[in-house]
């Protein structure tokens, strides 16, 4: 990538910019045209901010209006003076400093503005001094000059716009990367927490020489049901919704708790919200079969559906 200090991409045009009128200047007696002193004026008061002020390199658009109408102005207040003046040597700056303008203006993206102070200065030009004037009053040159600033005016747009992708490229890979780390951490925190559960259960059953009790069968059913309900459940295993399932457990009613992802994008207290609605539904099952489920790709981000045995129709079937 190719860096250009902002003193010379504005300080080295803006000498330019006082360099034309020097010839003009130079000739006896300023003093005595004061139309074109009105025009110098004009053209160093738009010139100035426009290559100088304002950072980014968009300036606004109410200065670009100024400098289409500095363009319109310029030409024609020379013209008066050369009517005036009788002669054509004065005033030989403008052509090429109202192009300075205009390539500025495109330059600073507005270049619709500088296409309509380009066309108002060859019109001009032309009218009063014929077409030989394209070549003879450089405006050939003012031509290619604005061209160019057109031309980068556009590169530096699209420039700007490949920017702005990559830029949200990287900021949505950096998003994805933090959700990735994220889910990582998680199914970690998930895997210390059923193996802090279930490893001091193993170590009971191995050192159990005797078959296992009734008792011991329904605490080991029991453990099993709650680390497949950690692995299958993942966020919807509040320490709420693991108490409501285990008094369902306790009625003898069989829960499943399935999270597949439907609630990722929501807050924790957007969660808990609606895992409280489900908590409250499932209170007053007692028997059966209850399926706590988060689709994703879904319209609604939780499902609850309580069945019982010999009945066609749920006796429950909720969407949040």
């Amino acid at each position: 990538m190719i860096a250009i200090r902002r003193w010379a991409a504005a300080g080295i045009p803006f000498i330019y910019l006082l360099y034309l009128p020097v010839q003009s200047l130079l000739v006896p007696k300023p003093i005595d045209r004061p139309i074109e002193l009105a025009a110098l004026t004009i053209y160093l008061l738009v010139g100035a901010p426009t290559l100088l002020l304002f950072k980014g390199i968009r300036i606004p658009f109410w200065l670009a209006l100024i400098n289409l109408a500095a363009a319109i102005i310029l030409p024609g207040l020379v013209i008066l003076q050369r009517d005036a003046s009788a002669t054509t040597e004065i005033g030989g700056w403008v052509v090429m400093g109202t192009a300075v303008i205009l390539t500025a203006t495109a330059v600073r993206q507005h270049p619709l503005l500088a296409v309509l102070g380009l066309a108002s200065l060859v019109f001009q030009i032309v009218y009063k001094y014929g077409p030989v004037s394209l070549f003879s009053m450089g405006l050939v040159g003012a031509i290619v000059f604005v061209l160019a600033g057109l031309g980068v005016s556009r590169g530096i747009k699209r420039a700007n716009l490949e920017a702005e992708r990559y830029l949200e490229q990287q900021t949505k890979s950096l998003a994805s990367i933090a959700a990735i780390e994220a889910a990582q951490e998680a199914r970690q925190t998930r895997l210390q927490q059923v193996l802090g559960t279930a490893i001091p259960a193993l170590k009971q059953i191995r050192e159990i020489s005797d078959p296992l009790s009734p008792q011991e069968k329904d605490r080991i059913r029991i453990l099993e049901l709650s680390l497949r309900d950690e692995l299958r459940g993942r966020a919807l295993m509040t320490p709420e919704m693991k108490s409501a399932v285990a008094n369902l457990r306790q009625l003898g009613v069989e829960v499943s708790v399935l999270d597949e992802g439907g609630m990722d994008d929501l807050s924790e207290e957007e969660r808990d919200a609606l895992l409280s609605k489900a908590i409250d539904e499932i209170a007053v099952v007692s028997s059966g079969r209850v399926t706590i489920r988060s689709p994703k790709g879904e319209s609604f981000r939780l499902t609850v559906v309580a069945t019982v045995s010999g009945q066609a129709a749920p006796v429950l079937n909720m969407k949040f």
